[in-house]
């Protein structure tokens, strides 16, 4: 900006190309005048076309299924802070549900959705955001369809005390492993730049239904970037896992196959994902590993398998004892009760005992 007493300006004043002028006390004064930008950062640009070909495609819908949207819009309608039902249109109701989707890569939903909201809030029981990593520990993923989605702030000063307006989706639909979410190399892609230690970062995140596109409600966290947790003041340790790929024992004709159990340290909290299989009466199954790690202790857990090819389908209770030997460790699995289903799929959080 320049200030410009010469007579030869006294009386300019509005805009010729990219400068404008105008008085100020008894001065003319000029500016380059603010020019619209319409470049796009490569996410941004991604987002938009996504959003563009979403749009298109309500315009090849049916009658009929544009007056289902129209239902589904007046149940998603929400409330604004002043108490006034927010207005949603059959095709922002069309837009937002595939967008979601569309983020954890399913197809187009072309037909309404059953209206539903009973997805759940996000439980965990730690959080961690340190120089090296930002990571939820023991998450209640609701089911194999639903994933989580974050928003997160770049580092702002400690005294910041609201920089939500800052966030963006770092993870547009992250899955659970072995009851964690790690979201550092996430982050640092988005962002380009590493976690700072005494900075504090706010984090936005809630469930996905990637079956429906619905979400549930939002969880909001700030912290400052320390080597401890958020909720417990405690340092973050790996947990230990015990994986096996398939494995047969043809004694006893029962197979295990995709299994991931992770022990959480200085926790009783397990989480299970396997699949089972027994084909005769003798159920109990006793497996050898020697990849286990030393941190697995010497322990029973309870996790529910659900029956796979039966209709109804059946649920079982599978014993899972884990026993370090000399040479070896232990792993033994049984279904408590004998059903007629002998296929089982488990997906289970549940607690250690010690034997």
């Amino acid at each position: 900006m320049k200030a410009l007493p010469s007579i030869a300006f006294n009386e300019f004043k509005g805009s010729a190309g990219d400068v404008t002028a105008r008085v100020s006390k008894g001065r003319q004064v000029l500016s380059a005048r603010a020019m619209a930008s319409n470049s796009k950062t490569p996410a941004q640009a991604v987002s938009r076309n996504r959003l563009s070909k979403i749009s298109r495609s309500y315009k090849k819908l049916s009658d009929g299924q544009m007056k289902a949207w129209a239902v589904l819009a007046e149940k998603m309608k929400g409330i604004s802070t002043f108490g006034q039902a927010a207005e949603l249109t059959p095709h922002n109701a069309f837009v937002r549900i595939n967008s979601n989707r569309e983020m954890v890569g399913k197809p187009l939903l072309t037909d309404a959705p059953v209206y539903t909201t009973d997805v759940p809030e996000v439980e965990y029981e730690d959080f961690w955001i340190t120089p090296e990593r930002i990571v939820f520990m023991n998450v209640q993923q609701p089911s194999d369809n639903h994933f989580l989605v974050v928003k997160m702030s770049p580092a702002q000063s400690p005294g910041v005390t609201n920089g939500w307006s800052k966030t963006v989706i770092v993870a547009p639909g992250v899955d659970v492993e072995y009851g964690d979410v790690e979201l550092t190399e996430r982050y640092v892609d988005i962002k380009g730049f590493e976690l700072e230690a005494g900075k504090k970062y706010f984090c936005e995140f809630w469930w996905l239904d990637s079956t429906t596109g619905f979400t549930g409600e939002s969880m909001w966290v700030s912290a400052i970037c320390k080597e401890t947790s958020v909720g417990y003041d405690a340092p973050y340790v790996p947990r230990a896992i015990v994986e096996i790929d398939e494995m047969y024992l043809e004694s006893t004709r029962n197979y295990i196959s995709d299994t991931a159990i992770g022990f959480s340290k200085g926790s009783t909290m397990v989480n299970a994902k396997f699949h089972y299989e027994f084909r005769n009466t003798r159920v109990n199954a006793y497996y050898e590993l020697d990849n286990v790690p030393d941190s697995v202790p010497n322990c029973r857990i309870f996790v529910l398998g659900r029956g796979t090819r039966l209709s109804p389908r059946s649920v079982n209770m599978i014993r899972v004892d884990f026993t370090p030997k000399e040479e070896y460790f232990e792993v033994q699995v049984c279904p408590e009760i004998y059903r007629a289903e002998h296929y089982y799929d488990v997906f289970d959080t549940t607690i250690a005992i010690k034997k």
